[in-house]
């Protein structure tokens, strides 16, 4: 269970460092608003946040009472993939409102790494 957990982290944090290349890659005076408020990615989008959010308070409750760890990991594990599904919904939307497809600035140019103040 703690390797798959783990590995839920691991994709959470790779979706979100995509989003943020991705978003650095947007023209956000092109950006239409309405891509986002369509009904079925809005939808998507409050169910991730309720269970997500459901999942982690049910996780927090039984601080007096003596529940099996089992069930504390699942609620975790389900927490995770809530938010994991969150993040990929986003970035699956982001992605369709970028332009161009190159790598990051970041990696290319080496003078970010060698810049001295």
């Amino acid at each position: 269970m703690e390797t798959f957990i783990f590995t839920l982290y691991l994709i959470f944090i790779f979706l979100c460092i995509q989003i943020w290349f991705l978003w650095k890659d947007i023209d956000k005076n092109e950006l239409k608003i309405k891509q986002f408020f369509n009904d079925s990615f809005f939808t998507k989008n409050c169910i991730y946040v309720f269970s997500f959010s459901v999942f982690f308070i049910i996780q927090g409750f039984p601080d007096g009472v003596t529940i099996p760890g089992a069930y504390l990991k699942i609620l975790e594990m389900l927490a995770l993939v809530g938010l994991v599904l969150f993040v990929y919904e986003w970035y699956s939307m982001l992605e369709t409102c970028t332009h161009k497809r190159s790598l990051p600035q970041e990696l290319t140019n080496f003078r970010y790494f060698f810049k001295r103040d």
